[in-house]
């Protein structure tokens, strides 16, 4: 079992609940990905919170790509089920708490669209037998949309998912307020992938290229050539980790000539002055934060 995370107080998934502290019974030694509370607010960019997300969602293969809002808004809708995860439940959330600062819905619809439409292989083992699984799934259930502007959304996990995260004994636990600073979905998925991996006992992981191409959610139609990849999704993606997290993270290209054959992650945690200066930057403005991050100075007349 992953050492990835610890038990938290629960609270409710609910932005306009008040947390409320509550203690987890569940021995360390069976702890599973849904024994584990989302903390917090994590559904309001205003305030601070945390959402669990299982390994096997983590480093889920996207068959349809998903865009970054899209993929905030599925950590939203996993976030706002996750304490009262149960098969066949539906779950029922406002409009407004999803849309964030638009003030249209056609964003939203847009993006309910593309996730009932997703699917993705999730890698996994039987709980019965211990052998590796890959099942092809879509992310989202059946689904009601009230047509009101400040209607509510109605939305379901399909039952063969659960089974899936019933058995899951891995998780990331994502920092809500830094997943809403990162301005792309390669950041995200990266994100993702650390804060699933940080407090393992190994500091590295070697992945071929389209294992990494894959677990970023890169299309296969995009970025075909390593220079581009490395480019265009990679080095952004490591820079903006870099400086809002609370982690040192590189990936290193492992040739054989001049051909690249695998790709290196490591990572480990920040000194405390360097997580300080991360935390300083997530309070800032993001108007110059780009500028920031490469090291240049702002001159404002």
């Amino acid at each position: 079992m992953s050492r990835a995370s610890s038990v938290d107080t629960a609270v409710a998934a609910d932005p306009s609940a008040r947390p409320e502290t509550v203690e987890t019974k569940v021995p360390a030694s069976r702890l599973r990905s849904l024994d584990v509370r989302t903390t917090g607010h994590p559904l309001d960019p205003g305030n601070m919170g945390s959402i669990v997300k299982p390994g096997e969602l983590v480093d889920v293969v996207e068959i349809s790509s998903l865009n970054r809002s899209e993929l905030v808004l599925y950590n939203q809708l996993l976030a706002h089920a996750w304490n009262d995860m149960a098969p066949g439940k539906v779950y029922r959330i406002s409009k407004a708490v999803l849309r964030g600062s638009h003030e249209s819905n056609d964003r939203l619809q847009d993006a309910f669209d593309r996730l009932m439409g997703a699917f993705a292989k999730v890698k996994h083992r039987d709980p019965r037998t211990g052998r590796a699984m890959t099942t092809r799934i879509n992310l989202l259930g059946p689904n009601t949309e009230e047509d009101a502007d400040q209607g509510s959304f109605y939305y379901t996990f399909h039952d063969s998912l659960f089974r899936i995260l019933e058995n899951s004994q891995t998780w990331a636990r994502l920092k809500s307020e830094i997943m809403y600073l990162l301005r792309s979905k390669y950041s995200i998925r990266l994100y993702e992938m650390i804060e699933k991996r940080i407090n393992l006992h190994a500091q590295s992981e070697s992945f071929s290229i389209e294992e990494f191409r894959s677990l970023l959610g890169v299309p296969d139609d995009k970025l075909p050539r390593y220079a581009d990849f490395n480019k265009h999704a990679l080095q952004p993606a490591l820079e903006e980790i870099n400086q809002l997290t609370d982690y040192v993270v590189t990936v290193g290209a492992v040739k054989r000539g001049r051909t690249v054959e695998k790709l290196v992650l490591t990572w480990l945690k920040k000194a405390p002055e360097a997580a300080k200066a991360a935390a300083e930057e997530r309070a800032r403005s993001r108007i110059g934060r780009s500028v920031r991050r490469a090291g240049r100075i702002e001159v404002i007349v």
